[in-house]
């Protein structure tokens, strides 16, 4: 399962996010090779730092909380949000111009499917291109998130209105402007990792790791 861990910062959350990376080979130790830690991001406008991490049981991803990740003294807070079926996209090499928002969505629990479906399947302008979406159910009525890169923040502005909000049983959206993310992982180490544990992801792995990979698609 892909987890995201967001951490609130006391003071300033440059301080988890740097903290994370300077200890980045001990933090990874402790998931005991049952987990991965993916990519850190942060969130514009927020005081706190998220890291996702893929874990082969709930039981690891709690000890790794509680006993590692809570040693970084900077972090006042924890919010684990489990990303559910999630889908990742293709994007293109070329992105250093696009700015990446993640969007979360409340949604009548009769109409999960629907949108859903709806959303993972739209066909975007080119100035629009989808990152990923997955249900997270993290909240009662936020239960889908999906990420995009737009060219122009008012571009995504005009599709969220014209289009999202109009999907039958969506309630609110939530818009989060992405200003930086850091790769934690390299296609070769996911490969070593998931032969390791036998799995078989529900999703293209080559195309997800090939997100987390150094490149101008993580630079805001």
């Amino acid at each position: 399962m892909i987890t995201l861990i967001r951490m609130k910062s006391l003071t300033d959350k440059g301080e988890i996010w740097d903290e994370i990376l300077q200890h980045k080979d001990e933090l990874q130790s402790g998931l005991e090779g049952k987990g991965q830690m993916l990519y850190l991001s942060k969130r514009a406008r927020h005081v706190d730092v998220s890291l996702f991490v893929h874990t082969v049981d709930t039981d690891i991803l709690g000890e790794f909380i509680a006993k590692h990740l809570i040693k970084i003294e900077q972090i006042e807070d924890i919010w684990v949000i489990h990303l559910i079926k999630p889908v990742f996209y293709p994007l293109p090499k070329d992105t250093k111009d696009m700015k990446r928002f993640t969007i979360t969505l409340k949604v009548l629990a009769r109409n999960y499917t629907h949108i859903y479906q709806n959303i993972a399947a739209a066909a975007l302008p080119e100035d629009l291109r989808m990152a990923y979406i997955a249900y997270t159910f993290h909240l009662f009525g936020d239960s889908i998130q999906f990420s995009l890169l737009a060219e122009e923040e008012e571009r995504l502005g005009r599709y969220i209105t014209n289009v999202v909000n109009k999907l039958p049983g969506v309630l609110n959206t939530t818009v989060n402007l992405i200003e930086k993310t850091k790769p934690l992982v390299t296609y070769d180490e996911w490969k070593r990792y998931s032969s390791e544990h036998r799995l078989v992801p529900s999703w293209d792995e080559e195309l997800m790791i090939s997100q987390f990979q150094e490149s101008s698609a993580f630079e805001a």
